[in-house]
């Protein structure tokens, strides 16, 4: 805006609006005093409260503490992310089965394992309670090992034991309770002892395991076949459990605490894993168990197994015995329709029939009593004639009829005697053909009774797990 004064003009925004009054009367001091006018301009109002402020009256340090909080705030964010990344490494573990089973390792094992059984099976015998001890003892708990350092730093997570434990229970025994009690450290490894607690969904029982049982009425194909057959689906063949004398050692529903020793436990790029630990009574190894009940021992070796596994196991038993029956049976049938067959062809046999009609007999001591009678009417004529021809003739007669008949009875004699020695060579032609027939089936039989034994070898020779 421009203003007009006395002559001279000015920028309206050239001096400050409380400075105009003082100009002009510097400019016109000696002239008489002359109002000054007030400018066009309004006098500036102050902004109501509530009215917001332009951004450039804010006060450039107004917005400082907000970073500070900001910074404070992404600090604690990242300390916290750093000991949450450090948490959750410390506590990754293996899931898998790394354990190591060398040679030396599954021996070790068997031992351990197979005598505890055999304890157990004492135990068993000796006492008359529902309940027997199956897990071994839990070592007393040394606190001065399970510092909060070394439970941070060197304790293998609990997710890590459990893993372990699953393998090495039944589905019929859940784990229930698991906590450390001593952390022994090395160089290189890291073992735990645990008290665990065990509880039972169903009945639990030891039973011995026996050779199948070969009763006097067996006839031999059976006592010969029966060994070779498979009874059950996790015992080698002619094995079979004795359930008459099997003992409910862990009831359903009941609890049971115990030990175990996790051997030795490995942390890799900040992954846990288990390389050996100790096997339970309740443990099943296939291979461990074919080696074990094929033990002579007294009581004899036994397992322990759920209620559900051996009514299974006995209804395995009682078909693959009807079946074996069965197929006995069904070759029994075979060769004698076989041998039916054969002796069908095979000469009728030879009957004597005396000196009866039809044997040759009659005839002979006809021919032989004419030619007899002509020899004594010869023999009486000579002698004189007349009566001694008719005696010589009836004594010839007779003579020769005796005679004949008895070299008539002698050849057909002969004859069936021909004939019976013929048909005893049949028969025993056919009697070895049988025979052959009769071994040939059993062979087969036989063979399909040894691919299953073998296929059943196979399946227990794996040292892997089995729930």
């Amino acid at each position: 805006m421009i203003s007009l004064s006395a002559g001279f003009f000015y920028p309206q925004t050239s001096l400050p609006r409380r400075g105009k009054a003082a100009y002009h009367s510097m400019m016109f001091r000696s002239g008489p005093p002359r109002r000054i006018q007030p400018s066009l301009d309004p006098a500036p109002k102050p902004l109501p409260e509530d009215t917001p402020k332009d951004s450039s009256t804010v006060h450039p340090l107004s917005w400082r503490p907000f970073v500070g909080l900001a910074a404070f705030g992404l600090a604690c964010l990242m300390v916290g992310a750093l000991a949450l990344f450090f948490f959750l490494a410390g506590s990754s573990y293996s899931k898998n089965d790394d354990e190591i089973r060398t040679p030396q390792v599954l021996q070790a094992d068997y031992a351990l394992w197979s005598a505890s059984l055999r304890e157990l099976s004492k135990l068993a015998n000796s006492q008359n309670t529902p309940v027997v001890q199956i897990l071994p003892t839990a070592v007393p708990k040394d606190d001065s090992t399970l510092g909060l350092w070394d439970c941070w730093r060197n304790l293998p997570p609990e997710g890590l034991a459990r893993a372990v434990l699953a393998r090495r229970l039944p589905q019929q025994v859940e784990l229930v309770g698991l906590s450390p009690r001593r952390l022994l450290i090395s160089e290189d490894e890291i073992a735990v002892d645990y008290a665990i607690s065990l509880r039972a969904k169903e009945d639990i029982l030891l039973v011995p395991v026996i050779p199948i049982n070969l009763s006097k009425d067996l006839n031999s194909h059976q006592r010969r076949l029966y060994p070779k057959g498979v009874y059950a689906y996790d015992l080698p063949p002619g094995k079979v459990f004795d359930l008459a004398n099997q003992r409910n050692v862990f009831p359903a529903g009941t609890t049971m605490e115990g030990g175990w020793t996790l051997r030795r436990a490995e942390k890799s790029l900040g992954q846990w894993k288990a390389t050996r630990a100790d096997l339970l009574p309740l443990t099943r190894i296939p291979a461990l168990e074919s080696i074990f009940v094929r033990e002579a021992s007294l009581p004899p070796p036994a397992l322990l197994r759920a209620q559900s596994e051996l009514i299974n196991s006995r209804d395995k038993q009682i078909a693959a015995k009807q079946s074996l029956d069965d197929r006995l049976i069904s070759i029994t049938t075979d060769v004698k329709q076989y041998r039916s067959s054969l002796m069908s062809s095979a000469p009728a046999a030879a009957k004597s029939k005396g000196m009866g009609a039809g044997s040759g007999v009659p005839t002979g001591a006809g021919i032989g009593a004419v030619g007899g009678a002509a020899t004594g009417a010869g023999i009486g004529a000579m002698a004189g004639g007349g009566d001694g021809v008719a005696i010589g003739a009836g004594a010839g007669a007779l003579a020769g009829m005796l005679i004949g008949a008895l070299v008539a009875n002698a050849e057909q004699e002969k004859m069936v005697e021909q004939q019976k020695a013929a048909r005893r060579e049949a028969v025993a032609a056919i009697e070895r053909q049988v025979t052959e027939y009769e071994h040939r089936l059993l062979r087969e039989f036989e063979n399909e009774l040894g691919q299953e034994a073998n296929k059943q070898e196979s399946t227990l020779a794996r040292p892997n797990w089995t729930n």
